[in-house]
């Protein structure tokens, strides 16, 4: 779609990339495993991170405070940090583009 609109793609982020049970820590890529290092590849640009599927995500969006904010230090906050970081580096890599400013704006 990105290329039929001549939208530049930065990155891939892969959501729901793992799963760990919170009652015995048993880890499971429910959807299968590497599909955003796969799909990274088939493109040409870089993963920026992997997401997991936690319960607290959805939990803390529903509540309107991110998991980010609400559990900082926790594992899917750390992983969305690292993603927002990857996805920066990528802007900063990219050339600036003008856009003009309508002397009516002024």
């Amino acid at each position: 779609m990105c290329e039929k609109v001549e939208v530049p793609v930065l990155g891939i982020v892969e959501n729901m990339a793992v799963h760990t049970c919170s009652n015995c820590g048993h880890v499971e890529h429910l959807f299968g495993e590497g599909g955003g290092e796969r799909m990274a590849a088939q493109y040409g640009v870089p993963l920026l991170g992997s997401l997991p599927l936690q319960i607290g995500i959805r939990e803390q969006g529903d509540a309107g405070t991110p998991i980010t904010v609400a559990q900082p230090d926790s594992v899917p906050a750390q992983a969305y940090r690292h993603a927002a970081q990857r996805l920066v580096e990528e802007v900063g890599k990219r050339p600036r583009a003008s856009i003009p400013i309508l002397s009516s704006l002024l």
